[in-house]
């Protein structure tokens, strides 16, 4: 084999070698976890996105949640958090870890103009997902979606127990009491709410 084609031959593979790395750093949707963001007054708990390519999951990618106008202006935002755009990077698990000081819920498919929120990591968009919180309801009781009154604090108070306790307590079906995002309101997403219930989570709005 001639100097030329050794160097040819290299080259091609240098080539391939790259071409399936880059494939392989490429976040698929398909393969990632994208579940309702998930917020709490007092910034709490934590919502994580796990990023995964074609070779597993992808270290240090840039994952934003950016949310959009409509839900922007009905979330109760925390002073000091940072949005519509929030940002974390990915550890060697692929996991990005969001705690996000907020209230309110949105249920993506009611939004009159979607999408609610979209998920990007590295660029590219994972995810269309709602928001869920344990402060779910205004002082007057009323969710997000319906006529929904932001008071000067968000807070988990005695209408969010209210709210949340029926579908707890008889396992049913409701968006905003899903915290994991399974479509079941289960054992797993009473835990998640007691303590921010029970501490009364609240913020400065």
């Amino acid at each position: 084999m001639g100097r030329s084609s050794r160097l040819l031959l290299a080259a091609i593979m240098v080539g391939a070698l790259t071409a399936s790395v880059s494939f392989a750093g490429i976040p698929d949707p398909a393969l990632s976890t994208v579940p309702n963001v998930l917020v709490s007054p007092d910034g709490s708990l934590e919502y994580k996105v796990t990023v995964v390519g074609a070779d597993g999951p992808i270290d240090t990618a840039l994952v934003q949640i950016v949310v959009g106008a409509e839900a922007d202006g009905l979330i109760c935002w925390c002073v000091g958090q940072t949005h519509p755009t929030i940002e974390a990077t990915t550890d060697a698990s692929g996991c990005a870890s969001f705690f996000i000081s907020a209230g309110g819920c949105i249920d993506s498919s009611l939004v009159a103009s979607p999408p609610a929120v979209e998920v990007f990591a590295n660029g590219i968009k994972i995810g269309e997902p709602g928001i869920v919180s344990p402060d779910a309801v205004d002082a007057n009781g009323d969710v997000t979606q319906t006529p929904w009154v932001i008071g000067a604090n968000c807070d988990v108070a005695l209408g969010d127990a209210v709210y949340h306790t029926p579908f707890i307590a008889g396992g049913l079906p409701n968006f905003c009491s899903d915290m994991d995002s399974d479509g079941a309101v289960t054992l797993a997403d009473a835990v998640t709410l007691t303590a921010p219930i029970s501490n009364g989570a609240s913020c400065s709005n």
